[in-house]
């Protein structure tokens, strides 16, 4: 009896202490950053009027098919949640670029740039609206476009030319 009566004040006071240094470490302190403030230092710019991305950094951007990623990484300062897709098979005849905004914030004008395996850059307009799937076919919407065997980059901007995302595929 005596050594359960050792253990019940033990198993009472230890949340009990752990309370009291949560609450004393919170007693005297300034009030944190709103969730705004905190946004804005952890994301990056998403207005709408977001940085020109450095023309020189995307025109770096290449798809590598094999790990299905583009390098080098660049982060996104579009506003959105942005995903795209494309033919994760070799295309011979056509390859479906899709992008679309799964936040839905609106009409959104953007640029896709598709780079081939020969360092020729092709490129075409949509508009994303809602969280709706813009899709554009390659090398049909493409001006003087052609498939090559290799690996394409699609890198999509808005109209503004803030960067949204890479991607690409891989001609036959």
């Amino acid at each position: 009896m005596s050594q359960q009566s050792s253990r019940t004040p033990l198993r009472l006071l230890l949340p009990a202490a752990a309370a009291a240094c949560l609450a004393l470490s919170a007693c005297g302190s300034s009030p944190g950053p709103s969730m705004e403030e905190l946004e804005s230092q952890v994301a990056p710019s998403t207005d709408a009027a977001a940085p020109v991305a450095d023309p020189s950094a995307l025109a770096e951007l290449r798809f590598d098919p094999e790990k299905v990623t583009c390098d080098p990484r660049i982060t996104t300062n579009a506003r959105g949640a942005w995903e795209t897709s494309a033919p994760r098979t070799e295309v011979s005849k056509s390859a479906p670029l899709k992008l679309r905004d799964n936040n839905g914030s609106g009409d959104v004008p953007v640029t896709a740039t598709v780079s081939a395996p020969d360092g020729t850059t092709y490129k075409a307009e949509a508009s994303v609206s809602a969280d709706k799937w813009v899709e554009l076919a390659f090398p049909g919407d493409f001006t003087d476009a052609s498939l090559a065997p290799g690996p394409f980059t699609v890198v999509w901007t808005t109209d503004k030319g803030a960067y949204i995302a890479c991607d690409g595929f891989k001609g036959a």
